[in-house]
């Protein structure tokens, strides 16, 4: 079902990008078939994806063998901006950990769930200053639009983050509430329910690093009859997700409507913020949403569902946006 995926191309930043990123080559996506262990001959030369020894115990029986385990590393994020009087400075805007080889996406995506960015177009310049061998794959310098101000005072977090918890602590409704969020198409029954259990195995189809390691997170941009259009992984939810918004933003020819984004765990209200903020208007999981994520999504009138697998699915919010009278007829039909 899914068809042939969208290589969003790579803008004005494309040579400074492609230097910072010759450290990683990556290969092709391995078959969904292909076991872990035929796996690791590929993962040497695969984006994020590391090789371990390690003892496989089954019973009495032990055995020494190589895996493929997924790289976690910190990311520096450099911002270089314009201050009130024009003159530019830069500063660390955070540290998080994440899974190599997607760093620009990464980074537009987080800028711009956090409001630092309005667009993907408000970064200019990447690594400038730096020739291929003084660059660091753990360090990444943003140069923002003059146009791009940044309120540090208003930034209220901790410069770390982690993968696993993304951004703890903040306000969350409200922080919306005072942010300048699309109004989501409220558009009836465009979505086919008959569809959705479908999802998750088309999205591992294109995990290249899960179907290697099993350690990392996944999420995918679908249009309404199913076909997947961008996805991304990540050892951390949130970074995964980032990824996907950075490259959903530097993807003109794709618009917002009438998509899906689809998650391999659970939905917190982090994430739910990071997809209102797109302007996508359908978010679904494999796991479970938290209670603020449902509150939130109540909010803004996002379609929230949770528990995607085994042919079913939850609704929590939002149902309107499903065509379930049809699939009904269908079914009796058929």
């Amino acid at each position: 079902m899914a068809e042939q995926k969208i290589s969003p191309k790579d803008y004005s930043l494309v040579d400074r990008y492609s230097a910072f990123n010759a450290i990683y080559q990556q290969n092709s996506h391995l078959n969904n078939h292909t076991n872990r262990q035929q796996a690791h001959q590929s993962s040497l030369l695969t984006i994020g994806v590391a090789a371990c020894s390690i003892r496989q115990i089954n019973g009495t029986d032990v055995s020494l063998s190589i895996d493929s385990v997924i790289v976690e590393e910190p990311l520096e994020i450099h911002l270089i901006y314009s201050d009130c009087a024009g003159k530019q400075k830069e500063r660390v805007y955070l540290v998080t950990m994440r899974t190599p080889g997607d760093d620009l996406n990464l980074v537009t995506g987080l800028l711009l769930a956090e409001g630092i960015i309005n667009s993907a177009s408000d970064i200019v310049g990447i690594n400038e200053h730096f020739d291929l061998d003084e660059m660091s794959q753990n360090e990444i310098h943003l140069r923002l639009s003059s146009d791009v101000v940044v309120d540090w005072a208003l930034i209220n977090r901790d410069t770390t983050s982690f993968s696993s918890c993304g951004v703890c602590g903040k306000s969350s409704i409200q922080s919306l509430e005072l942010r300048d969020i699309p109004d989501l198409d409220s558009t009836e029954g465009w979505l086919s329910g008959l569809i959705i259990p479908h999802f998750s195995d088309t999205l591992r189809q294109y995990q290249s690093m899960f179907n290697q390691t099993g350690g990392v997170h996944g999420c995918a941009l679908f249009d309404a009859k199913g076909a997947l259009l961008l996805s991304c992984e990540d050892v951390g939810r949130h970074n995964a997700l980032d990824k996907l918004m950075g490259k959903l933003a530097r993807s003109p020819e794709l618009d917002q409507q009438e998509k899906i984004v689809f998650l391999s765990g659970r939905i917190s209200f982090e994430l739910v913020q990071k997809v209102l903020v797109s302007g996508i208007s359908v978010l679904i999981a494999v796991g479970a949403p938290s209670n603020l994520a449902i509150n939130m999504a109540k909010r803004f009138n996002l379609t929230l569902i949770g528990f995607s697998r085994n042919g079913g699915f939850n609704v929590y919010h939002g149902a309107f946006r499903l065509n379930l009278a049809t699939d009904i007829e269908n079914q009796h039909d058929n």
